[in-house]
């Protein structure tokens, strides 16, 4: 075998199963390479994708007997009026158009049609097939990090985290470190370093909090004061980290607070005319944009106008200070983008939020609205995707008579696209606008149930996150579906056990006490590879943070194992024996105090839903 060529080999590799490729990696370095081969795993996502099992399935319908043509067209009836002419084919049970006499050429050619339809990388951004497969058909794994306990009163409080954001290593160019805003009112980072071959990762450990209250005001005792403050506004885009300068920008109720992440200590706070709701992000060359609930405005770190001992902002406002402010018609900012710098023009500043328009102000010219794009939706979070908006009319599965360099065509200028998550009418909405093209996409049918709260681009895919707890992924064309994952999904613990039905209609698992927890922000841990030649990152690094709308802190993986390692289930077990029988006992009490009170309000709330009911019924 190590006598034949490359290609030889990659032909005998390709007819093996897919657990088997994985084994044959482990033999050299010469056979990972090959069974690692971007060719080979590419058409493997593709065989196992929702787009080549409908291709056959259509293919099949086809060969079916003429006799079956009754029950055919009544299946392909059932999508609706939005109907193409293959569509309308399969339901009047005439045959399609064939683009060649020999079944085998026909097969082929609809198989290449497919797969142009389906290519994920039409950006050309090179990203591994292999990962890609992981991601679309591994085990999904969630680690949830540690949080920092302390006493008060003799009771022992784990605090929960009240924002997110990342900070980046800047000798691997990679994600390597969470930072977080705590209720206690401190600041805590965690490594989260990728592991690879010459290091172990970070394991989600906790290097450094700052004292309690230090974004607060309040005493470090004083925990029930810091809470309610930390949490009055629940802003979700309310942290911002400049990796360049070390700088984390903290928004609590209408202030902002800058903090050294080397030294955890404060650097300067600003006070704004109303309570903060967005923050953009932070690079170190640009300004952050800050939006409070009713005005948007530039806060420039370096400018030495911007120091603690400034005038009180509600004066700047009435008396028209020369930091000039964008004042909005309608309140609620939710989500502010900058511009990526992909096209020529890297000033724009996008804002959504509760109100029906994205937004535009241009930095150099701020506070002049340069125009807006209408949505219609509610949009809760904006991110920026590479991939442009390909119209469905492209389709090159549903309309056999699309050539294949209309595609290729539409997909050669993607342009940055702006990938909104929204909620339309109580349902929601995944938004994907072109603003190069000014084309859009908006999936309001299949999306979600409930509220989108986030979303962002995934390798190949589309992740985002509903008011249901509910992580769905789908194709860049935001409507073909590749998985879901519901955090709530997970075993409960004894005192959880339970036979008895909750609420009026015998609820879900989903209403279970203590089952009702949702993601409210992600954000993509993309990780490397290390410049060494002698260090391999792992795979299925490419993870995503999660902060829950009980604020948890985790880690998405794909895998068997832990996304943050063997060491936190070590830590787990060793604190579960340092317990006592007193601390336990007491644990378990309080838990299911909780559980009842939680079973309670469950029960009233569905007692009230079906006595509003009886009055909408005739």
């Amino acid at each position: 075998m190590d006598r034949l060529p490359e290609e030889v080999v990659l032909n005998i590799i390709s007819c093996l199963d897919v657990p088997d490729i994985v084994r044959v990696q482990s033999i050299s370095h010469r056979y990972l390479t090959l069974g690692r081969d971007n060719a080979l795993w590419k058409a493997e996502c593709f065989n196992h994708s929702r787009a080549e099992a409908l291709r056959r399935q259509r293919q099949l319908l086809n060969a079916q007997d003429s006799r079956l043509s009754e029950l055919r067209n009544a299946f392909s009836a059932l999508p609706g009026g939005d109907l193409t002419s293959y569509d309308v084919a399969l339901l009047r049970g005439s045959p399609q158009p064939r683009a060649s006499s020999d079944p085998r050429a026909q097969a082929r050619i609809q198989r290449q049609r497919a797969l142009v339809n389906w290519e994920p990388d039409y950006a050309h951004n090179g990203f591994d097939y292999y990962e890609e497969y992981v991601h679309r058909h591994a085990p999904i794994s969630l680690g949830w990090l540690r949080m920092p306990k302390h006493n008060v009163s003799d009771k022992e409080v784990q605090p929960v985290a009240t924002g997110l954001g990342k900070l980046m290593d800047g000798q691997t160019n990679s994600f390597s470190k969470m930072v977080a805003p705590l209720d206690d009112g401190s600041v805590a980072i965690w490594d989260i370093a990728s592991r690879s071959t010459s290091a172990s990762g970070g394991n989600g450990r906790l290097l450094g909090q700052s004292k309690r209250g230090l974004l607060s005001g309040r005493a470090e005792n004083d925990s029930l004061e810091s809470r309610i403050v930390m949490t009055e506004t629940g802003a979700v885009e309310s942290v911002a980290v400049d990796s360049i300068s070390l700088k984390g920008y903290f928004a609590v109720q209408s202030q902002l607070h800058e903090v050294d992440l080397t030294t955890l200590q404060l650097v300067s706070t600003k006070q704004y005319p109303f309570p903060i709701t967005a923050l953009s992000e932070a690079n170190g060359t640009t300004p952050v944009t800050v939006g409070t609930n009713n005005t948007v405005h530039l806060y420039d770190p370096r400018d030495p106008a911007f120091t603690a001992s400034e005038t009180a902002a509600e004066g700047e406002l009435i008396g028209g200070s020369v930091y000039s402010h964008a004042t909005l018609a309608e309140p609620g900012p939710l989500s502010i983008l900058h511009h990526d710098g992909a096209g020529i023009d890297d000033s724009s500043i996008w804002v959504a939020g509760r109100f029906t328009s994205m937004l535009n102000y241009d930095r150099r010219f701020f506070p002049r609205l340069r125009g807006t794009v209408h949505s219609g939706a509610r949009i809760a979070s904006m991110c920026f995707s590479p991939y442009g908006v390909v119209p469905r009319s492209l389709d090159l599965v549903r309309n056999p008579d699309v050539p294949m360099a209309a595609m290729t065509e539409a997909r050669s200028h993607p342009g940055p696209t702006v990938l909104a998550a929204a909620e339309y009418k109580g349902k929601g909405s995944l938004e994907l606008h072109n603003l190069g093209s000014g084309s859009t996409y908006q999936n309001r049918q299949t999306a979600s149930a409930s509220k989108l709260l986030s979303a962002t681009t995934h390798g190949g895919r589309i992740v985002f996150s509903d008011g249901d707890g509910n992580l769905k992924w789908v194709e860049h064309d935001g409507f073909s579906y590749v998985r879901t994952l519901n955090i709530n999904d997970k075993p409960l613990d004894a005192a959880a056990q339970d036979a008895s039905d909750y609420g009026i209609w015998s609820s879900t698992a989903s209403e279970m006490p203590g089952q009702g927890d949702i993601v409210q922000k992600i954000m993509p841990l993309r990780a490397t590879a290390s410049t060494t030649s002698s260090s391999r990152t792992d795979t299925n690094q490419s993870n995503l943070l999660l902060w829950t709308g009980d604020g948890a802190l985790g880690m998405l993986g794909f895998g068997h194992s832990n996304p943050l390692g063997d060491e936190e289930d070590w830590h787990d077990a060793v604190e579960a024996q340092a317990q006592t029988v007193e601390q336990r006992a007491k644990e378990d009490a309080e838990r299911q105090y909780s559980m009842r009170m939680r079973r309670a309000l469950e029960n009233n709330a569905n007692e009230v839903r079906f006595v509003r009911g009886l009055g909408m019924m005739r």
